[in-house]
C-alpha cells in the first residue's frame, strides 16, 4: 500500500513539473480565507471537499464555491462556482455530511430570510447540485451539526438555534437517503440545547460523539461529552474524569490511525478568547488527553476540518470573528503527534 501511495505521489509530481518546467511555472491555486465553511472527506477517492463559508470584509460575503483537496498530491482545485445563482440556496449550508457509498454530499440549508429549510445534494460524480427538499426537514436553524452513520446508513443532525426567536434546540434528527425523509428521533434522554458544538461519528464503535457548544437562552457554554447510539436511539452523558475546557466554534474529527476523535481550537465564550489546543478523545476508554505537539496551527475558530487517510486536514478560520484571515492548510498526524503546515511550493 505504501508503494502504491508513493507511486501516486511521484506521478503527481511529474504531471505538475513535467516538460522541463519548474513549479514556479505552475501557479498554485488555493481557496481564499474564510470562516464557517464545511468540509467532508470521501474515503474512496482520497478527496476532501470544502464548501462555501463566508469572507467577512465588513459585511458577510457568502462564498458560492466548492473546492477539492487531494490528500495524496496535496493540491487544491476549484470544481464548482455558482455563476448564475441557480444553486444559491445550497450555499446556505447550515450543516453537511457525506455518504461515500452514493458519492453524494448531503446539505441541510438554513434559509434565514424566510425561516425555512431545504435539503440539497452535491453529486461528486457529475459535480452538480440538486434540491431534494421533501417537506420533512427540521425547522430552520443555525449552528446545528450533521454526521453520517455508516452502519445505520443515516445522517444524524443535532441542535442548532431557531432563526425566529433564537431559542436553542436539543432535537436529534436522522435523514434516510433511500426514502429522502427526515425523522425527529425524540430519544428519552437528550443533551441540553447546543449550537456550534462539534460532533463526529466513530465508525469502529458505531457511535456519535458530541462535545461543547452554546445555549443562547441559558447563556451557557457547554463542556460535556455526550454519545449517541442511533440503533438504540439513546444519548449518554459520558462524564469523563478529564475534559477540555468548555468551548464553541471548535472542530472535532475522527482519526483513522488512532481511532480517536481529534479536537482543535474554538473560543471559550462567544468570540474570545480564541484557543489553539489539541485534544484526543478515546471512546473505548472514555478518556480525553490534551496533546502536546511541538508545532501547532495559530489560535483560531470558525475553521473547517475533516479526517483523511493521511491525518486530520484543517483549513481556514480566524483568530477573531472579524475578519476571517486564514487561508492556510494543516495536517495533524497522531503517529508522532505532529501538526504540519502544508506548503504548496
Amino acid at each position: 500500500m505504501k508503494k502504491i501511495f508513493f507511486c501516486l505521489g511521484m506521478m503527481a509530481m511529474v504531471l505538475m513539473t513535467g516538460n522541463g518546467l519548474s513549479s514556479a511555472d505552475h501557479p498554485v491555486i488555493t481557496p481564499c480565507a474564510r470562516g464557517y465553511a464545511s468540509m467532508v472527506y470521501d474515503w474512496h477517492s482520497g478527496n476532501a471537499y470544502l464548501l462555501g463559508g463566508v469572507d467577512e470584509t465588513g459585511w458577510y460575503y457568502l462564498l458560492n464555491d466548492v473546492w477539492m483537496f487531494n490528500t495524496f498530491t496535496q493540491r487544491w482545485k476549484k470544481i464548482f462556482e455558482d455563476a448564475d445563482g441557480s444553486t444559491f440556496n445550497a450555499f446556505q449550508a447550515e450543516a453537511m455530511t457525506i455518504d461515500s457509498k452514493s458519492k453524494k454530499i448531503l446539505i441541510y440549508a438554513n434559509l434565514w430570510w424566510d425561516y425555512t429549510a431545504e435539503t440539497w445534494t452535491f453529486d461528486l460524480g457529475s459535480g452538480t447540485f440538486k434540491n431534494i427538499t421533501s417537506g420533512t426537514e427540521p425547522a430552520s436553524r443555525w449552528g446545528s451539526r450533521l454526521v453520517y452513520d455508516t452502519e445505520s446508513q443515516r445522517a444524524i443532525l443535532f441542535g442548532g438555534s431557531d432563526n425566529n426567536d433564537y431559542h436553542t434546540y436539543n432535537e436529534t434528527w436522522t435523514y434516510d437517503f433511500t426514502t429522502n425523509t427526515w425523522t425527529n428521533m425524540m430519544p428519552a434522554v437528550s443533551p441540553p440545547p447546543h449550537h456550534y458544538g462539534a460532533m463526529v461519528y466513530m465508525p469502529f464503535e458505531d457511535k456519535v460523539v458530541l462535545f461543547g457548544g452554546y445555549d443562547i437562552y441559558a447563556d451557557a457554554v457547554r463542556g460535556e461529552t455526550w454519545v449517541y447510539d442511533c440503533n438504540a436511539n439513546t444519548w449518554t452523558n459520558m462524564n469523563p474524569a478529564v475534559s477540555p475546557p468548555p468551548r464553541i466554534y471548535h472542530t472535532m474529527e475522527w482519526d483513522v490511525a488512532s481511532n480517536q476523535a481529534i479536537l482543535f481550537g474554538g473560543v471559550s465564550y462567544l468570540y474570545e478568547p480564541v484557543l489553539n489546543d489539541t485534544w484526543a478523545y478515546d471512546l473505548k476508554r472514555n478518556t480525553w488527553t490534551q496533546l502536546e505537539p511541538r508545532t501547532s496551527p495559530s489560535a483560531r475558530a470558525w475553521h473547517a476540518m475533516t479526517g483523511t487517510w493521511r491525518g486530520i486536514l484543517m483549513f481556514g478560520g480566524a483568530p477573531e470573528h472579524s475578519v476571517f484571515t486564514n487561508d492556510d492548510s494543516w495536517l495533524y498526524k497522531s503517529l508522532g503527534d505532529t501538526w504540519k503546515k502544508i506548503n504548496y511550493k
